[in-house]
């Protein structure tokens, strides 16, 4: 029996390198299959992403309080789901806190004060949206939308249909480790092995995800080096005291939907043990795994929502 032929692709997009692997699809076809799917990438790109100077989402930064901003109905759907994982949160998901991020970018002393002053034009309850006009609008002035934390996740939330309607059974598509996404077998095994790397010592993995036909998102306090040869700190802001996270932890989620992958990635970071344990009874067939750098160790968890906990 013959080996299963393998097409591969690098290309950046939204700030990362993004790899796609495809496995027993003909080259043609999956040069075919990979160029719609940069050219699906390049446009959610130029609609959402920061990292894009032309995108639409910088265009609406600092709009004037109460003018309303037409949008395409891609950009308005990441916006509704935003605000319905705001709503899930009670405000730990909130998609407008650059201004706060980038004041404690800016200073290593930040006073009560300053958090005060900009706090005023953070918030998603002061995004007003139309759904009947594809439009939204600030209720206050000096607001932006960052998409960052769920912009790639999003993406592989629209890729993972377009495989399959391109008849792809078995790929990868992987935005340096913080988002893959993974559809049907390994070509030498059942499902595909993801490893969640020591920060710390990026040769040594903390866990592997067996993953068939899911996502698997990462989020932190720091993530890997572009070289991956160390850590880099990231500015996390806790949206309800305006604070910016403290201690270096990463989390990580294999779920089905990448979208909900991004939402529990963060939320985990910032809400307390006993708002994690509401929500996660809500929540199935998704496991989370948590680990928190100290000092002179690795503090691990993992959470299997079907009703198990394990800690390491």
């Amino acid at each position: 029996m013959s080996e299963p032929t393998i097409y591969s692709d690098t290309f950046g997009l939204f700030g990362v390198n993004t790899d796609v692997v495809l496995v027993g699809v003909e080259e043609d076809h999956a040069r075919r299959v990979t160029d719609l799917l940069k050219a699906e990438l390049e446009q959610l790109e130029r609609e959402i992403s920061r990292s894009n100077p032309s995108s639409f989402v910088l265009k609406t930064d600092h709009s004037p309080k109460d003018k309303w901003i037409k949008c395409s109905p891609d950009f308005f759907d990441v916006l509704l789901l935003c605000s319905d994982f705001y709503e899930m949160s009670n405000g730990a998901f909130d998609i407008t806190m650059g201004p706060l991020a980038a004041l404690w970018s800016s200073s290593e002393e930040v006073s009560e004060e300053e958090v005060l002053a900009v706090k005023q034009c953070c918030g998603f309850d002061k995004v007003e949206l139309d759904p009947e006009h594809l439009r939204f609008r600030f209720l206050e002035e000096g607001m932006q939308l960052d998409f960052s934390f769920i912009e790639l996740a999003y993406a592989l939330d629209l890729l993972k249909p377009l495989l399959k309607d391109e008849g792809v059974e078995n790929a990868i598509v992987n935005f340096e480790e913080r988002a893959v996404l993974a559809l049907g077998h390994h070509p030498v095994g059942e499902a595909w092995p993801i490893g969640i790397r020591n920060m710390q010592d990026p040769h040594e993995f903390l866990q592997f995800f067996e993953m068939k036909d899911s996502a698997c998102i990462s989020d932190g306090t720091v993530f890997l080096r572009e070289d991956a040869e160390g850590m880099q700190e990231r500015v996390l802001v806790n949206p309800e005291s305006g604070d910016v996270l403290e201690g270096v932890k990463t989390v990580s989620v294999k779920t089905g939907a990448a979208t909900m992958g991004a939402f529990l990635a963060r939320v985990w970071l910032i809400l307390p043990e006993n708002d994690k344990s509401i929500l996660a009874d809500q929540l199935r067939d998704i496991e989370i795994f948590e680990a928190e750098y100290l000092e002179d160790d690795i503090r691990t968890k993992l959470t299997i929502l079907n009703g198990e906990e394990e800690d390491e």
